[in-house]
């Protein structure tokens, strides 16, 4: 399987994130959070699939499964399979 995301997009995303959270103060971000303020920030669009954040989660579970690379800092928490954005 091939991802719809390339290595371009998935450095300015990781990029952006880690950006954010540093200024802002933060250690994590939760995949709803990242999925915000990607769309606010016009990286990645929140309004596609059949929930919002559908995207950005998929970009996650892509780099989980290594068809591109995990977006810097990703982790997801079990057994709930809750997905945060570390700052790194």
């Amino acid at each position: 399987m091939e991802s719809k995301f390339n290595e371009l997009l998935v450095s300015k995303v990781s990029s952006f994130l880690q950006v954010y959270m540093k200024q802002n103060k933060l250690q994590f971000l939760t995949a709803d959070q990242s999925a915000e303020l990607l769309s606010k920030n016009g990286l990645l669009t929140n309004k596609v699939g059949p929930k919002p954040g559908f995207l950005f989660r998929q970009m996650l579970r892509d780099g989980r499964d290594g068809y591109i690379k995990l977006i810097k800092g990703a982790h997801q928490v079990r057994p709930n399979t809750k997905w945060f954005i570390y700052k790194k």
